[in-house]
């Protein structure tokens, strides 16, 4: 009797179990336009008696639709990283209903489950993650003093103001559609081209001597730009 109680409590748990998910690591397969994932689950659903998650037709697990990506910020601040096929994700079940909640704007007011259900598959979050070993095409460091060195192939700075309050040392060209202006001296080691270099009072383009004789030269023509 008690063996068939037992048998009947593994039988259920196994059941119970087949679909209960918490979190597994997952693979993007395709990206959607609402700011969702389609994922292929990393590992095997396994139940207690080591029945293996099956695979689909294609040879690989059954892929999952629809997966809402969570991204770090807050109101003012949003950290957002464009996701491709193959990243990895962290999938992560809600134990409440979360179904209405995904759908809408996620705001303090509190939404009513569609049904009883939680740690499934319809209750799915997926965030973005590597593994260390993994490499990547940007890279931004901070190391324990607080240095921060950033690896990219280019970096847009798109701000009204951009305020620099210590040294700024630039190891390559320097390019500026606009003017440039110091309130210090300007040094160059090499030399200094341009079309013009004017002041106030003079334009070095128009700058001259008629009558530049030796110990007598007349005044530059015109005096001012």
């Amino acid at each position: 009797m008690a063996n068939s109680i037992a048998k009947l409590l593994d039988s259920f748990f196994d059941n119970k179990m087949e679909d209960f998910e918490t979190a597994f690591p997952a693979a993007i397969e395709s990206v959607n336009d609402d700011g969702t994932v389609n994922v292929r689950p990393s590992v095997r659903n396994c139940l207690r008696n080591m029945q293996m998650e099956p695979n689909m037709k294609d040879g690989k697990l059954m892929v999952i639709k629809n997966v809402p990506v969570l991204w770090a910020g807050t109101k003012t601040v949003h950290i957002e990283y464009e996701l491709d096929k193959g990243d990895t994700v962290l999938c992560i079940s809600s134990s409440r209903d979360i179904r209405n909640w995904k759908k809408e704007k996620w705001n303090e007011a509190a939404y009513d489950p569609v049904s009883f259900s939680g740690n499934d598959l319809l209750n799915l979050l997926a965030i973005p993650f590597r593994r260390i070993q993994e490499s990547a095409t940007t890279v931004i460091n901070i190391d324990r003093e607080g240095n921060v060195t950033i690896k990219a192939s280019e970096v847009k700075l798109d701000a009204e103001n951009v305020l620099i309050t210590g040294k700024l040392d630039v190891d390559g060209d320097i390019s500026s559609g606009g003017n440039i202006a110091s309130d210090g001296e300007i040094e160059a080691s090499g030399k200094v081209k341009g079309s013009d270099f004017a002041t106030p009072t003079l334009t070095f383009s128009k700058h001259m001597h008629p009558t530049a004789a030796q110990g007598a030269p007349s005044g530059p023509q015109p005096l001012a730009p």
